[in-house]
């Protein structure tokens, strides 16, 4: 019932010999069916193809079920290897070849075994034995003999089923498959040397023109060769790694065999020395109660007489009473010379120190002496942990914490002598507390018998760190924490200032108010940072002093005064905090104090300088306050200093300026003087054919190496650069040009921008970002 399998059908499935016991065909069609399911899935393979790792799996597992839902990377669940799906393209991954092999000996199988279990089509008792192959039936033994005795049935074609087997053997296709091409339908005969791959003629005069090609069968020996010497390297590698797995389990053995060891001598020392404890601990609650009970007889004897005075006090002072109340004077003065008598002997019958208990609750238990006990058992200590005297430490300045980054304070334990204590402790305590919420810190026991204290705030506030041991501050407890918005914590639900005309350039004041330039209005509007009501707005379009054309950049100075780029009219303009025009500066040109089309100003915070980047001049302009010429730096170009569309600029806590060098597509460092320093944020680019047409191709972006035509920037006093993308999105680097992160795409829903512009972090931390197109301004 259960027969083996043919041994060439197993040497083919398995790609091993049968051995001298081939496995039954059942066994064989069961690991064929195992080998044919996907690991993904978990159903038979559709479309196979082989990774990079050379794992097998269906090809909608990997690049997902439909075109719309396609996937850019694809992590192997055998290895966990992440393969970049778009970098290998539509038809970057080879069909697996010897599974659609394993399809066919499969099928073959299931057939042999269908054979092989076959009943008489005549009789329907017996198994079939042999193939009629005029009546299309299989037969049995005794239907072959019917069939003889029939005249009309004799010459019929009966062929035993171990031939109808080898038949269906023969019929197996040859490994050896015609591979042809997925986009000219030929024949794959070349082999492409320079790009590794197979090829057809039509390829050669396409793709593959003036490439290294040979037939196939000229360069197969030599790959073969290669193939298998990597094969061989491959084997002897995984000798090796078995080997070491061997060793990790003959090592895990040791270790828990040593583990068991030494855990039963554990329990029997922790067993002699609880003995000796307890036997310590009796003779300790007996003498303790001797002594309890010894100063409680001498209290209570104490106190009987305190209890006679003052029963004889309150009887001589109640005959007074009553004699002086009810008695005539006679009778007083009769019994005078008694109560002065009794009163000044009650009075003067006791000593002072008779109403201060002669016993006090200044018993000591002195743990040394179970020093002895406890001294033969070596990691065992006896000490009492002493809060006032325990030290906190920190990798980072305690006193500054960053929202949902954990942060931590090592508590060292010290005993009432200053030493240290190694025993864990279970009642030590931390929260972190602030004027509307508490949080409940996480204790952990260190290895080294420190006590690490993490905490994770979510809002940016003044906190409390308390740390306590029974309820006692550890020294330096409280401790202070200013929890500061980190630059990767960028909240997903912003409030936002809506219904604004194409707004661009935006700061904020010192009373907190929000100055956007709307250049739709041609107006700059101050609203409030809780509300979307404007408080006020000042301008109008036109070339006069106070109108606009196309304004974009704003800043404001020390005093609250207002600069505006006014773009369209190649100049800038000051104005009173209230809007009314101070004076202005610039005309169209290429010479100092000229402009042509200049985009953002800012003023420094230490000279009062003001710098303006002259886009079109494709450079930065230096003025003092009262606009008067200082200097200019960068030229057209695009090499370490050049400049091509500056847009923005902004300055670091070191004095440095960092300039949008927009259409080169990188963020440039300049000292105040216009002194080239470094370059960061340079974008690395892919597109869709390979090209490098960059406006006509589409440009895929990578998340964490570059910024695409900077427009804006602004750098916060934890000298994070904020930057928004042509790309529209936001990108966060610190001021070492280390990139944190990136936020936001197109779209119109919350974080989702189109055409993000100026950007400001105020003194609350809350970030805002101009969104231009959305007509709106963004506040995180």
């Amino acid at each position: 019932l259960n027969p083996p399998c043919p041994s060439h059908l197993f040497t083919a499935a398995m790609s091993v010999d049968t051995g001298p016991t081939p496995p039954s065909l059942a066994e064989t069609l069961k690991k064929v069916e195992e080998m044919l399911t996907c690991g993904h899935c978990l159903y038979s393979y559709a479309d196979p193809r082989v990774l990079p790792c050379l794992h097998v799996f269906c090809r909608c597992c990997i690049y997902g079920p439909t075109n719309d839902r396609r996937s850019t990377v694809f992590c192997c669940p055998a290895c966990h290897t992440v393969t970049d799906l778009t970098a290998l393209g539509e038809n970057g991954l080879l069909p697996a070849h010897h599974v659609h092999h394993l399809f066919d000996i499969r099928d073959v199988l299931t057939k042999v075994d269908s054979l092989q279990e076959r009943q008489c089509e005549k009789c329907e008792q017996e198994r079939a034995s042999s193939l009629c192959r005029d009546c299309g039936q299989y037969i049995c033994v005794e239907c072959i003999q019917t069939h003889e005795l029939w005249s009309e049935l004799r010459s019929h074609d009966i062929v035993p089923i171990s031939r109808v087997i080898e038949e269906a053997v023969e019929m197996l296709p040859p490994k050896r498959r015609t591979l042809r091409c997925s986009k000219h339908s030929k024949e794959l005969e070349l082999y492409c040397r320079s790009c590794a791959e197979l090829i057809c003629h039509n390829c050669t005069v396409q793709q593959h023109k003036k490439h290294n090609y040979h037939i196939v069968s000229d360069v197969f020996p030599n790959l073969k060769e290669a193939v298998g010497v990597n094969a061989k390297l491959l084997r002897g590698t995984l000798t090796l790694v078995n080997e070491a797995l061997e060793e990790f389990d003959a090592c895990a053995g040791r270790i828990t065999s040593q583990r068991d060891s030494l855990q039963q001598d554990i329990d029997e020392t922790i067993r002699r020395l609880h003995e000796e404890l307890e036997s310590r601990r009796k003779e300790f609650t007996e003498q303790l109660q001797q002594i309890a009970d010894e100063k409680m007889r001498l209290l209570a004897l104490q106190r009987r007489k305190v209890e006679t005075l003052q029963k004889q006090l309150d009887d001589a002072l109640a005959f007074t009473d009553r004699h002086m109340k009810t008695s005539s004077e006679g009778e007083v003065l009769a019994v005078s010379r008694h109560i002065v008598r009794r009163s000044v002997e009650l009075v003067n019958s006791y000593q002072p120190d008779i109403l201060i208990p002669n016993q006090a609750a200044n018993m000591i238990f002195k743990p040394e002496r179970l020093q002895e006990v406890c001294s033969p058992y070596r990691g065992v200590c006896i000490a009492f942990v002493c809060p006032a005297k325990c030290l906190v430490s920190s990798t980072q300045p305690m006193e500054v914490a960053f929202t949902n980054i954990q942060s931590t304070a090592i508590v060292h334990l010290k005993d009432e002598n200053g030493a240290d204590y190694f025993n864990p402790l279970k009642h030590i305590t931390a929260t972190l507390v602030s004027s509307s919420d508490t949080l409940q810190c996480q204790v952990d026991h260190h290895t080294n018998g420190s006590h690490i204290v993490s905490y994770t705030p979510k809002l940016p506030k003044r906190y409390r760190l308390s740390i306590q041991i029974n309820g006692i501050h550890v020294q330096g407890s409280p401790f202070m924490v200013l929890v500061k918005r980190s630059s990767s914590d960028i909240v997903m639900s912003p409030r936002v200032l809506k219904g604004l005309k194409r707004p661009c350039g935006v700061a904020c004041n010192s009373k907190g108010e929000v100055l956007v330039v709307e250049s739709g209005l041609y107006k700059v509007s101050v609203y409030t940072l809780g509300g979307s009501n404007v408080v006020r707005r000042f301008g109008s379009f036109g070339s006069a002093p106070g109108q606009f054309n196309d304004p974009d950049g704003i800043t404001v100075d020390g005093s609250d005064n207002i600069l505006v780029v006014d773009s369209g009219n190649h100049r800038i303009q000051k104005f009173t905090a209230e809007g009314e025009f101070i004076t202005t500066v610039g005309t169209k040109g290429d010479g100092p104090l000229q402009f042509n089309l200049p985009t953002n100003i800012r003023i420094h915070p230490q000279t009062g300088n003001v710098y303006v980047c002259d886009q079109y001049n494709h450079r930065v302009q230096i003025m003092k306050e009262d606009f008067s010429f200082v200097g200019s730096f960068g030229r057209e170009g695009n090499q370490d200093g050049d400049l091509l569309y500056p847009t923005d600029l902004a300055f670091d806590c070191s004095e440095n300026v960092y300039v949008c060098d927009s259409k080169n597509n990188r963020i440039q460092v300049f000292d105040l003087n216009g002194q080239y320093l470094r370059k960061f944020g340079e974008r690395s680019y892919e597109d869709s054919c390979g090209c490098e047409e960059l406006e006509t191709s589409y440009i895929r972006i990578s998340n964490n190496v570059g910024v695409y035509q900077p427009s804006y920037l602004h750098i916060d006093a934890d000298s994070n650069v904020y930057i928004t993308n042509a790309s529209n999105n936001v990108v966060v680097y610190k001021t070492s040009g280390e990139f944190v992160t990136l936020f936001g795409k197109q779209g119109g829903g919350a974080g989702e921008f189109s055409s993000p512009c100026g950007l400001v972090v105020n003194k609350e931390g809350l970030l805002c970002v101009s969104d231009n197109n959305n007509c709106r301004v963004q506040i995180f």
